[in-house]
């Protein structure tokens, strides 16, 4: 993060010197951007302007990310989600019912393909439903977290043939939803990861 901010700041006043005063300072706001939200922005009182002004931009018509050429840094992309467990797949509520577009919110794995560290735990949570599918509680990587199972083709609680049995969770939201890529100065590619929470 040192040698980030070293880099960034001699980088800005080099190219302060050679550019127009409006690409000089549109250069200035995206490495203040790409600084603040590489680090603890909320908590860095001289980050609340850059920022500010930025969730403001995000509202206008046209808005373009600002970036850090010195940086080489991209533009922020959303990921509301996280990653779904080793072996587990992302999936939409109604991925059996082809050519519906939706958010994939849910995190799914074949009952064969369930295996150690994951351990089926008794319930109490409601047992078998209307639908045909049963609530359980799985151990995932030392947490407990409620799942469902269900066969494909189940619907209103009715069994069309013998799809398979699959095990869903909810899959989880990310606390740092947004992210940016950008250049070291020894020119590794970084991802840093960050709210746009107020503080």
């Amino acid at each position: 993060m040192i040698m980030l901010k070293f880099l960034l700041v001699g980088s800005v006043a080099l190219a302060g010197a050679a550019a127009l005063p409006s690409q000089s300072q549109a250069s200035e706001w995206g490495c203040q951007v790409l600084l603040c939200l590489s680090g603890d922005w909320q908590g860095t009182p001289s980050c609340h302007p850059p920022i500010y002004k930025l969730i403001a931009a995000m509202e206008a018509p046209g808005f373009n990310w600002p970036t850090c050429p010195q940086a080489n840094s991209s533009a922020a992309k959303f990921e509301k989600y996280e990653d779904c467990p080793s072996g587990w797949q992302a999936v939409g509520a109604n991925s059996d019912r082809p050519g519906m577009e939706q958010e994939r919110n849910i995190c799914r794995i074949a009952s064969d393909r369930l295996s150690l560290p994951v351990v089926v735990k008794n319930s109490g949570l409601g047992g078998n439903r209307g639908d045909g599918s049963r609530q359980v509680q799985i151990e995932i990587d030392g947490k407990v977290v409620a799942a469902t199972i269900q066969t494909a083709g189940n619907d209103r609680g009715h069994s069309f043939g013998n799809g398979p049995t699959y095990y869903t969770i909810p899959r989880p939201t990310r606390g740092k939803p947004w992210f940016i890529e950008y250049d070291e100065a020894n020119g590794v590619r970084q991802k840093s990861w960050f709210n746009l929470n107020m503080p």
